[in-house]
């Protein structure tokens, strides 16, 4: 039996979101969560949260948009939690089930003992909705031109994937290109092998599925973004398995560089997404106009190459 959760991502008015410390004598005491809790027979997900809030912290909310949906195996029982966005609520936040309250800025979130479940919560709290993929076949004048473009354009998150650059040349790009993200606060995310990040000091890496599926851990510190390349139920499996960060599902549509490749579809999407305990963003024949679409699906976001390489 699934139980079915719903939890908050409560903001003040400086972007701040609360965390609740678990109090003493419960089970996983002492361990950070976002506000929440069971949703009971007969309610709606909203409901359920609107009627937590009050009880846990006095006070009065309207969900708004859901930010993910995904399940989690604990040793005892399994859930499936619903993470909402609220940034308006009447009343003053107040520990009424003894828990320790916590207003922290989003990125410190992972810097607490978190209860397991909220660390997927987390990342997608933290994840952008669109990830930008390098296109190839581009001069060092186009590639970098066009990542200072779309980085005004209000990419945040950026794989730098050059697969036809010899080793040396990708990562003297990888070095410029990341001086650009950080001028503005953006994450570059390194495509390969892990050791690459050993000679730039990047946000994080992203696997191949080849790469995801030889290893039986996570070999970047917690620290450090780890994303992968996933094409079916088994390799999304294998991404929480090693604890990445998020995925990308593909080909969700059909695409021109590969038209061999047999799309998955928008309900095998959404279906997969369902069962999938990490946050996961569409790939294939997507752009920013199917976000709502994604968003709706349980999909983090969309990850896409020319489509946001064009703006």
């Amino acid at each position: 039996m699934t139980v079915e959760v719903v939890a908050a991502a409560l903001f003040d008015r400086s972007g701040r979101v609360l965390a609740c410390c678990r109090p003493a004598g419960k089970e996983f005491a002492g361990l950070w969560e976002f506000p929440g809790g069971k949703i009971e027979a007969g309610e709606s997900a909203e409901a359920a949260l609107r009627r937590e809030l009050h009880e846990e912290l006095g006070i009065d909310a309207t969900p708004g948009r859901r930010l993910i949906e995904l399940p989690y195996r604990y040793p005892t029982k399994r859930v499936r939690i619903q993470l909402f966005a609220i940034d308006s609520f009447s009343g003053e936040p107040a520990p009424r089930e003894g828990q320790g309250l916590r207003w922290c800025r989003p990125e410190e979130l992972l810097g607490l003992p978190l209860l397991s479940a909220n660390r997927p919560l987390v990342q997608s709290l933290l994840l952008p909705q669109r990830l930008l993929i390098t296109p190839s076949g581009l001069t060092e004048t186009e590639l970098l031109a066009g990542i200072e473009a779309a980085l005004t354009r209000g990419i945040r998150l950026l794989q730098l994937r050059l697969p036809e650059v010899k080793q040396s040349d990708y990562l003297r790009l990888a070095k410029l290109s990341l001086a650009r993200c950080r001028a503005v606060g953006a994450k570059l995310l390194l495509h390969g092998e892990p050791e690459l990040l050993q000679q730039v000091s990047a946000d994080g890496l992203h696997l191949p599925s080849r790469k995801l599926l030889a290893l039986r851990e996570r070999p970047l510190p917690a620290t450090l973004l780890l994303g992968a390349s996933c094409h079916s139920p088994a390799e999304l499996a294998q991404a929480v398995a090693i604890g990445a960060d998020y995925a990308t599902l593909a080909p969700v549509q059909p695409t021109a560089s590969h038209p061999a490749a047999q799309p998955i579809g928008w309900a095998r999407f959404e279906q997969w997404v369902s069962a999938a305990a990490l946050p996961v963003y569409a790939l294939g024949g997507v752009g920013e106009a199917d976000l709502p679409n994604v968003l709706q699906r349980g999909g983090q976001g969309v990850a896409a190459i020319r489509a946001l390489w064009r703006g």
